[in-house]
Parts: structure tokens; sequence; C-alpha cells
């Protein structure tokens, strides 16, 4: 028994210090826990302040990067390019911002409150800021003259020439009245040519002029092709010119034609091409070929075809080269066919000057209303968005002071008000400015096509029942 006595006291002293041994270990065990947790504690936070984003009204706005400006933008532009607050234009919710506005710290500065206020509110000014930074007021018309230059508000016309190809082989001395052919056209040639205004520039052609009607002579005379004037309108230096035709031998339509292209001045914006004859090609040359040819050169030039006393072999020819030239035959049976030909053409001419007044005075118009329109609808536009974004910053405004009780909300409304008040400005001096440069422009444009068709209207009207 006593030897049991002694061993069971031995075993539990035994059991004892193991007991003593393992609550050591777990106090050793929490002290080190609190350091491993404080660790950890920093790690989280640091990731959190990582992880943390800024508040809706610390964030940065960005601004829309209008592109190609003639000027840099002045420094109101610049704050009217920052892009739309969360709640601009219909996605406006009174309800919603103030859930927002019941995050603003109570001690937020004035300077924080109002750029809180214009990150909910801030409207969308970008689009009508790049249309007044780029709006050019000028009235650009564009109406081609009929047949000379014509120096307006901005813009250049180039003019048009005059060809005449006459035809000189020796059928042209026939008889016609008690005198030749060549006689009544170079008296209608020249009478046509006296309605032409004295700055618009013509040549004279003729061709079958050398050599005889013989077989001998024939190839001298269809290679016979001469410009004897190409200037601008000189009644004498022209008639001087036309006088000293002779009739003599073959008729080289064809190369006529192919050669007329030299006469047109490269500075034409087009050309009227006459030939006037008394009869078919005798050359073997291609007149019809030659016409399309010339016609599909840069200037596109208008080929009419004058045929005198011509039978109806050669008025057949004479219609086709007229079509391929795209223009017109006229059938001349004598001098006053001839001349009432010349007529209709000064008529026509006097026409087309009205025609191009009627059109310049209207395109003047519609594109000074356009841009008078633009720059009033761009002008509203602003002053209208200015004075939503005002009418809206006042209500909040009102909830910062009576709701939240914010004194430094208090000065806000003076803030808002001169922000809404240069704005609004901005809009209507561009709507202003623009409007006016284009409406004078208009005016000026106008008045160019205006008075100037009514001067060559009245020139061409003198000059034919002079």
């Amino acid at each position: 028994m006593k030897k049991f006595g002694l061993f069971l006291l031995i075993t539990m002293l035994f059991i004892s210090g193991c007991s003593e041994d393992e609550e050591a270990s777990a106090e050793d065990e929490e002290e080190i826990s609190p350091v491993e947790e404080s660790v950890e504690d920093d790690t989280n936070t640091e990731e959190s302040t990582e992880d943390e984003q800024k508040a809706w009204w610390e964030e940065e706005v960005e601004a829309y990067q209008l592109e190609d400006l003639p000027r840099e933008l002045e420094e109101l532009e610049q704050d009217l390019v920052l892009k739309e607050g969360m709640f601009s234009g219909d996605d406006y919710d009174f309800e919603e911002i103030k859930l927002l506005l019941d995050e603003l710290p109570m001690d937020s500065s004035e300077e924080v409150l109002e750029s809180a206020i214009l990150q909910l509110i801030r409207e969308d000014y970008h689009e009508e800021v790049e249309v007044f930074v780029k709006f050019d007021p000028t009235v650009d018309v564009q109406v081609e003259s009929p047949d000379e230059d014509v120096d307006g508000p901005e813009q250049k016309i180039s003019s048009s020439h005059f060809a005449i190809l006459l035809d000189a082989s020796g059928s042209m001395n026939a008889d016609n009245g008690g005198k030749t052919r060549m006689d009544a056209a170079k008296e209608a040639i020249t009478d046509f040519v006296d309605t032409l205004p004295e700055d618009s520039t013509i040549s004279l052609r003729v061709y079958g002029h050398e050599g005889s009607g013989t077989e001998q002579d024939k190839k001298m005379s269809c290679e016979a092709t001469e410009v004897i004037y190409n200037d601008k309108v000189n009644h004498e230096d022209f008639t001087k010119s036309l006088e000293s035709v002779t009739p003599a031998g073959w008729t080289p339509i064809g190369f006529a034609l192919e050669e007329a292209e030299k006469d047109i001045p490269e500075v034409a914006s087009g050309a009227i091409v006459y030939v006037v004859s008394d009869g078919i090609e005798t050359c073997d040359g291609d007149p019809v070929a030659a016409a399309k040819a010339l016609t599909e050169k840069g200037i596109e030039p208008i080929i009419n075809i004058i045929g005198f006393q011509v039978d109806d072999e050669a008025r057949e020819l004479l219609e086709e080269v007229a079509e391929a030239g795209n223009g017109t035959f006229t059938y001349a049976g004598n001098q006053q066919d001839l001349e009432q030909y010349w007529h209709d053409e000064y008529t026509r001419i006097q026409e087309a000057w009205e025609e191009w007044q009627q059109e310049g005075m209207k395109n003047a118009e519609e594109i000074s209303n356009e841009l008078m329109d633009l720059a009033e609808e761009n002008g509203f536009s602003i002053m209208d968005k200015s004075e939503l974004e005002f009418e809206r910053a006042e209500e909040l405004i009102d909830y910062l002071v009576k709701e939240r009780e914010m004194e430094k909300a208090e000065n806000l409304w003076m803030l808002f008000y001169d922000r809404s008040s240069a704005i609004w400005m901005y809009g209507y001096d561009n709507q202003s400015k623009n409007w006016l440069e284009a409406y004078d422009n208009g005016v000026e444009v106008w008045l160019h096509y205006y008075d100037t068709g009514v001067d060559k209207w009245t020139e061409y009207y003198n000059k034919m029942y002079r």
C-alpha cells in the first residue's frame, strides 16, 4: 500500500508539472498573438487605404477636348467645356441629390460646397462653345458669271471666252442680195461683238482662207487656219482684223475645231464657240469627232453652228457637229437671219446675267439666314442652360442652408448668380456679334449681285436698242 501511495503521489506531481507547462505555453502564445494581429491589422489598413476612393465631391472634373480650334479658349470657355454634372439636363433628381448632399461634412468650405454643387448640376456647354469659337460669318457665294470676270465680296469668278470660227472658203464669195455671204457674215459678227462687254475676251479664227478651190491648192487650203484676233473686246482692232479676211479655198472645219482649243485662255472658266459656215467639210476631216474631243477638254466649251445658206446635206452634217459639241445648229438663209441669230445670242446673254443675279441673291440670302439662325440658336441654348443651372443651384443652396444648416452655404447664391450672369452674357454677346456679321455680309453680297445684274442687263439693253 505504501508503494502504491508513493506511486500515486509521484504521478500527480508529474501531471501537475505538465499542466503548468501547457499553461505557460498557452500564455506565451497569448503574448505573441496581439503582435501578429497588429501586423495583420496594419496590412489591412494599408490595403484599405490604397483601395479607398475619393469622395464624389473631391473627384477631378474632366474636360471635353475640342479639336482644330482657330484660337485658344478664354478662361470662361475653359470652364464651359468641363464635362456635365451627374444630374444635369433631364437627369435632374432633387431627392437623389439630397442624399448625396447629406454626405458633405458640416465643416465643408465654401469652395468645396460650390464645387460639389457643380459636380451635381453643371450643364453641358461644350458644343455651343465649339460652334462660337469656330463660327465663320462669311457669306461665300460662288455663281459663275455668264461671260466675264466679276469681282465681288469673297468670290473669284473666271471669265468665259467667245471663240468665232469663220469659214473663209471660196463659196463665201457667193452673192447674197447685192453683197457676198462673207460681207453679210462680217456685218452680223461685228454687230454681235459690239454688244459684248469691253472686258470680255474674244477670238476670231478663219479657215480655208489660203490657196484656191482647185485640186492643186487643196492641201494648202485644208491646212490653212489662223487666229487673227484674240484679246479683250476692242471694236476698232477687231473690225480691222475681220475686214482683212478674203474668201479663198476649201473648208477644213474639223481642223479648225481641233486648233480652236489653242484660242481659249487658260484662265477661262468656260467658252462658247461659234462656227459660221456655208458648207460641209471638204478637206476629209472629221468635224464631229473634233467637236466631241473639244468638249471633253477641261473648259467644256459649247459649240454652236450657224449654217449660212447651206443645203440639206451640209445642214445634216452641221447639225451633227453642233450636237457633238453640246450646242445648237441654226440655219441662216440671209443676212437678216444671221443678224437675228446674233441678236438672239445677245438676248440669251442678257437673260443669263439676270439668272446669275437671281441665283446669287438667293444664295446670299439663304447662306446669311443659315448663319444667323445658327448664331441665334446657339446663343439661346447657352442662355437657357445658364438659367436652368442657376435655378437648380438655388434649390440646392436652399437645402444646405435651411435643412442642413450649413452657414458656409449662405454666400453661394451670389457666386452662382455671378456665374450664371457671365455665362448668359457670353451666349448673348456671341449670338449678337455673329448674327450681325452674318447679316451684314449677306446684305453686302446680295447687293453685289443685285447691282451688278442690273448694270449688266441695262448695258445690254442699251446696246441692243441703241
